[in-house]
């Protein structure tokens, strides 16, 4: 049996884990991050249902020829309940720009719901709340 702390910081590693994969095109791994049956509301980009239909969704969106981009999660708020936790996160992406140097493109806040299932921290439930929002640079 873990500790709540030792389950904050494996939950830490799952939203850098989502982060890491995402920015490399890792989109199995990152799809494997969630619940067969989880959730995804990413504002007005997608509300998705089921790990499937979330991996289609970032397949389309961020594969393929699109700028770099790094996602950075800071500042994470986690409380653990058993196998159960919320937490809540700051998040910042940088893509490069046309042309050269780097843009904030995005700045808000996670709120999950996560489970512990065979020992790892999943994904349950995902909202992505974009407060402060710029060009993407996703495909159309």
């Amino acid at each position: 049996m873990t500790s709540v702390l030792e389950d904050k910081e494996a939950i830490r590693d799952l939203l850098s884990a989502y982060c890491f994969h995402v920015d490399d095109g890792e989109y199995d791994q990152w799809a494997e991050l969630f619940t067969e049956d989880a959730t995804l509301l990413a504002g007005e980009l997608a509300t998705c249902q089921g790990r499937a239909e979330i991996k289609a969704f970032i397949v389309v969106a961020v594969g393929g020829d699109v700028p770099a981009r790094k996602h950075c999660t800071i500042n994470a708020m986690i409380e653990v309940s058993g196998a159960k936790a919320t937490s809540q996160s700051y998040i910042i992406v940088v893509r490069a720009e046309d042309g050269g140097g780097i843009v904030t493109s995005l700045a808000g806040r996670y709120q999950d719901e996560l489970v512990k299932k065979d020992g790892e921290w999943k994904f349950q439930k995902r909202i992505i709340c974009m407060d402060i929002l710029g060009d993407l640079g996703l495909n159309d």
